[in-house]
């Protein structure tokens, strides 16, 4: 089955990069031509030739730097309002997640479809006491799980990505835990389907002189990190996806590590003809796949067919975002939780929340 959406992403693909590298946006100078205001961006990192490379955008002027063993970046504080070079991991390497499933755990928020929005996720997690002003982890033994969706549409993509990457470390050195699932969005991305990303990211693709694609290649820290993510995983008796699963899905009678597994081997870098030509990537990376799907919020959908699938799961709950509403959503009794509540407008926001054996939407 080859859905629509998929069927354009490679003409798509070599529109955009046409855009971006070719509309002289960037002077060879550094500068820009056609940005209203100075901006920021970054910093992204490379392994280039055996050496890595931070680069980044400082006042509309393409900067860069060779790391050193033992030598922090430096980095002017306005370029990044998350980035924090002590937190730059020194082996470069990211090793997928050996667990998927977590159990006794006594409090956890869920968010979802953020979409560059970092002011809006950061005062939602201060406001619930996970993070504190300065932006640190202060939520303990807790667990964060973002349900993909932070990449595309906004204009702060980078400085969520590197918050992310901080709080996950602060986190496992109290026992707490951040899981980052990957969403259509970031998959997207990482396969070069790059329709709805912020014209910011654009400017900075040619000043780069790469493609939005290539900076979260397999040659840049960024795009290592997000490789590394799983697309589902279970909290006690809690399952989640950033779209969800399908029935026709489960008959594929995977496991989450299965899967996590078989996306980022034979889906993430792999030419999209050659997925779409395997019946079970097909499945995966398609409409009824668990980064896609949105059959639990149609009409047709009923509570016996949500039984049925957490039966087959051997869960009571699953959560997902993908499908918008104006907050977090229950349906059949909290067999269904739906936490993309449109925090991509910037406009408001809510968090699942668990503690006390209870689920709460909070605004």
């Amino acid at each position: 089955m080859i859905t629509k959406h998929k069927s354009m992403r490679m003409n798509i693909r070599i529109l955009l990069i046409g855009l971006g590298v070719m509309s002289g946006i960037f002077s060879s100078c550094g500068q820009t031509s056609e940005m209203d205001s100075l901006y920021n961006d970054g910093p992204y990192i490379f392994f280039e030739n055996g050496h890595t490379v931070a680069r980044w955008i400082e006042d509309n002027q393409v900067k860069a730097d060779t790391l050193e063993t033992g030598e922090p970046l430096k980095l002017n504080a306005t370029v990044s309002a998350s980035f924090d070079p002590a937190f730059l991991k020194t082996d470069y390497s990211f090793q997928p997640e050996r667990q998927d499933a977590f159990t006794g755990v006594s409090h956890f928020v869920a968010v979802s479809y953020i979409h560059g929005q970092y002011g809006m996720l950061k005062k939602l997690l201060q406001v619930h006491r996970v993070i504190d002003e300065g932006g640190n982890w202060i939520y303990g033994t807790g667990h964060l799980v973002i349900v993909g969706d932070v990449v595309d549409r906004g204009d702060e993509v980078t400085e969520i990505l590197w918050m992310i990457h901080k709080l996950e470390q602060q986190a496992e050195k109290v026992k707490g835990k951040v899981h980052y699932l990957l969403g259509n969005h970031e998959i997207m991305v990482l396969k070069g389907d790059l329709r709805y990303i912020h014209k910011k990211y654009r400017y900075t693709s040619a000043g780069l002189k790469m493609s939005y694609q290539d900076i979260f290649s397999v040659n840049s820290y960024l795009g290592r990190w997000l490789r590394s993510k799983p697309v589902a995983i279970s909290i006690n008796k809690t399952i989640f996806a950033h779209a969800g699963f399908s029935e026709q899905y489960l008959q594929l009678g995977l496991t989450n590590k299965e899967l996590n597994k078989t996306f980022r081997e034979q889906i993430f870098d792999e030419p999209e003809d050659s997925v779409l030509a395997n019946p079970m990537l097909n499945i995966l990376y398609n409409d009824l796949g668990p980064v896609w799907y949105r059959g639990y919020f149609a009409e047709d959908f009923t509570e016996d067919r949500a039984r049925a699938i957490l039966q087959k799961l051997g869960k009571k709950n699953i959560v997902v975002g993908h499908t918008s509403f104006s907050g977090v959503v229950t349906r059949y009794r909290h067999k269904i939780i739906g936490v993309d509540s449109s925090i991509k407008f910037g406009k408001t926001g809510e968090l699942l929340l668990y503690e006390k054996s209870a689920f709460t939407g909070v605004c």
